[in-house]
């Protein structure tokens, strides 16, 4: 039982390291609008219509 319990410690403590230190450097931002039937759409920085969209969230999120 010990065993199991360092195992899955040590498996944990590897996940977090390999996502802090070779993860991607930075989040990446993406913007999304969800409908009332369940559909979505998610708009990736450079595709068309993205800059309004999270400009608009953006000032949204300000406090």
């Amino acid at each position: 039982m010990k065993k199991l319990i360092r195992l899955a410690v040590l498996v944990g403590l590897a996940i977090w390291a390999w996502r802090r230190f070779a993860g991607a450097s930075g989040p990446r931002e993406r913007a999304g609008v969800s409908y009332a039937d369940g559909s979505s759409v998610v708009l990736e920085p450079g595709s068309v219509g993205f800059e309004r969209l999270a400009s608009i969230a953006r000032a949204a999120l300000r406090p």
